[in-house]
């Protein structure tokens, strides 16, 4: 006698309900040098999804969605340093550090450790947040991480070293809902 239909059925959609998708993802970036601040938003162009059955992590941020307050800064930013025509995406792909409790409403600390690739170039890292699991099975995530362009091997010419933090402020925010 095999499984009955019912309980495949069960274990099906409970695997579905285990995998989040971003329906708004917000990443900015701040660098602060003794001769300027920088400021840049992406709010169009980032793709997340969180497999909880996995513990898997997945975000895809395309280079030309940061948007700056000043056009000049937006085209040095893709032409000059990120290359976004060669390099036109970043990724971090990951696992979380500890299982999540989905779909246990709470505010929960979390890690991901996985690579983040930016201009070609992968980092392992650690990426930490808080997970704020809503009743409803939304989920809120925000954090902040510290990026060095050196380490992604993107130059910063000595004449700008005082205009460019030598470490940039990364903090994003995102909502996830079960994927459909």
């Amino acid at each position: 006698m095999g499984t009955p239909v019912w309980a495949i059925s069960l274990l099906i959609g409970g695997a579905f309900a285990q995998r989040l998708v971003a329906d708004t993802l917000y990443l900015r970036f701040y660098s602060d040098a003794p001769l300027e601040k920088i400021t840049a938003e992406n709010t169009r162009g980032v793709y997340s999804f969180l497999d909880l059955a996995t513990d898997s992590v997945f975000v895809r941020i395309k280079i030309r969605g940061f948007s700056f307050p000043n056009k000049l800064m937006e085209e040095h930013f893709n032409e000059n340093y990120l290359e976004s025509e060669k390099y036109p995406y970043a990724y971090f792909r990951g696992k979380l550090v500890a299982p999540v409790p989905y779909p246990t409403p709470g505010t929960y600390a979390v890690s991901a450790k996985g690579l983040l690739q930016i201009h070609g170039v992968a980092q392992e890292r650690v990426l930490s947040g808080v997970f704020e699991i809503q009743p409803n099975g939304i989920v809120l995530l925000s954090g902040k991480a510290y990026v060095k362009p050196a380490d992604h091997r993107i130059a910063i010419p000595r004449l700008l070293t005082q205009k460019i933090a030598e470490t940039v402020e990364v903090t994003w925010w995102g909502r996830y809902k079960p994927a459909p």
